[in-house]
């Protein structure tokens, strides 16, 4: 008797699961059909080849958007790996006898889940503000600030799983630490570490809240990034608020771009771990 309530409550919650997986997996599949069935007919040779054409006009692109949001990623990139990299090394190779390793390591896990707008609010206040001016520099920080705690942990997370063995084999040969770090754990490390930065990149790609404070937009086709510069993200917000059909077909069409790159980006990080996995 027993058992078969056990069943049956068991039964009941497997169904409910299942119905509330359905549930999401179709809101998902939903928002995905309506950005593709929208975004395809919003997607030409214009939309990367030119500037936007003055409001209220037919024809022009978004080339400016694409560049400027290319850049801030780039140097998001260029800023936030090196410094996730490094911290993850320390607190998985170093940081094993600290207390404040396990500190950081806890910061990391609640900064992954700031909301973005309180990081684009924070450089704003520091950089933004201070110097008098919006400019892509600060909106690279700020999707750089973003990025640090995803590497921070995959980093550390991928460098424990590497056994200690093949560390004390390497010093056993007479080389140095930092030489078993980088010839000898960062190779079997290295696909996890990549997953972890596919990841990052993709996550700050979609971001537009940060970039409202920071690098605002820019109408015009600019690579200065001491000033303000266009973003796809910054761009799809303002044009879907516009009067003009133009603008929301556009906004399509670059939605799309960025929903496509992000699906890639993390197929492929899935894919790797997969790989990582296997091996």
């Amino acid at each position: 008797m027993i058992l078969n309530k056990r069943k049956i409550i068991s039964s009941i919650a497997l169904f409910i699961c299942f119905l509330t997986a359905c549930w999401g997996i179709f809101w998902l599949s939903f928002i995905l059909v309506d950005v593709i069935r929208h975004g395809l007919s919003g997607i030409n040779p214009d939309l990367f080849l030119k500037d936007p054409a003055p409001p209220g006009e037919e024809g022009g692109g978004l080339r400016n958007a694409f560049v400027g949001h290319f850049l801030i990623t780039l140097f998001a990139t260029l800023i936030g790996v090196p410094i996730g990299i490094l911290g993850g090394t320390f607190l998985a190779e170093y940081g094993r006898k600290y207390n404040i390793s396990k500190i950081i390591s806890t910061l990391a896990d609640i900064m992954v889940s700031v909301p973005a707008i309180i990081i684009g609010a924070f450089i704003y206040a520091i950089i933004v503000k201070p110097f008098g001016h919006f400019s892509g520099w600060a909106g690279a920080i700020a999707l750089g600030i973003i990025m640090i705690p995803t590497v921070v942990r995959t980093t550390e997370n991928m460098l424990s799983l590497i056994p200690w063995t093949l560390r004390e084999a390497a010093f056993a040969l007479g080389a140095p630490y930092y030489k078993v770090i980088i010839q000898v754990v960062y190779r079997g490390a290295a696909t996890g570490i990549l997953t972890g930065i596919i990841l990052a990149i993709a996550r700050v790609t979609g971001e537009a809240a940060p970039l409202l404070f920071t690098a605002f937009n820019n109408n015009y086709f600019s690579l200065n990034m001491s000033q303000p510069i266009a973003s796809l993200t910054v761009t799809i917000f303002q044009y879907a608020m516009g009067p003009y059909e133009e603008w929301h077909a556009q906004a399509w069409g670059a939605a799309l771009i960025i929903t496509l790159f992000i699906l890639f980006a993390t197929i492929t990080g899935r894919l790797l771990i997969k790989r990582r996995y296997k091996e």
